[in-house]
C-alpha cells in the first residue's frame, strides 16, 4: 500500500510540473493515469500499471480524439501502445523488447455532479493486442478521475 501511495504521489508531483490536467485511477484494473486536458479535441493518455513487480512496469501512451461533446459527458476515440523499458534489463535476448503490445480505446467521461465540476465517472472498452497479435483481450475499464483545471470548459 506504501509503494502504491509513493507512486501515486510521485506521478503527481510530475503531472504537476508537467501540466497535466486530469488524474484517473482504474480501482478494478489497478490501473493509474495522467490525461493532458481532456476538455480539448485532442488530448493525451499516460496509464500505469500499479500492481506490478518493478521488472514488469507498463506504461500505455494513447491519443485520444473527442468525437462527441455532451453537456454532463464527452465520448472519445483512441489508439494507444504499450511499453516496458525495463526488458532491457532482461539478460535473454529475445525478451528485450519494450513494445509489448497496442489498443484501441472507446470511452466515455461522465460529470456526474454538477457541483463538482471536475469529478469524472470514466467507462472505457479496449480491445488490445500483443506485439505479435497472436494473443489479445477484450478489457473494459470503470474508474473515477478528476481534471485539475479551475473550470470545465464546456
Amino acid at each position: 500500500m506504501l509503494k502504491k501511495l509513493l507512486l501515486i504521489t510521485l506521478f503527481a508531483a510530475t503531472a504537476h510540473f508537467s501540466q497535466a490536467q486530469t488524474f484517473t485511477y482504474y480501482p478494478f484494473n489497478s490501473v493509474f493515469s495522467v490525461a493532458s486536458n481532456p476538455d480539448k479535441p485532442f488530448w493525451a493518455d499516460f496509464r500505469f500499471q500499479m500492481n506490478s513487480y518493478f521488472s514488469s512496469l507498463s506504461t500505455e501512451v494513447t491519443p485520444m480524439f473527442n468525437v462527441s461533446k455532451g453537456e454532463r459527458a464527452k465520448f472519445y476515440i483512441g489508439a494507444g501502445v504499450k511499453a516496458n523499458f525495463l526488458n532491457y534489463l532482461n539478460p535473454d535476448a529475445s525478451k528485450q523488447k519494450p513494445l509489448e503490445g497496442y489498443s484501441l480505446n472507446f470511452g466515455v467521461r461522465t460529470y456526474p455532479i454538477q457541483q463538482l465540476p471536475g469529478l469524472q465517472v470514466v467507462f472505457e472498452l479496449s480491445p488490445y493486442a500483443n506485439s505479435n497479435f497472436d494473443l489479445g483481450v477484450f478489457r473494459a475499464n470503470l474508474g473515477f478521475g478528476y481534471n485539475l483545471s479551475k473550470k470545465r470548459k464546456k
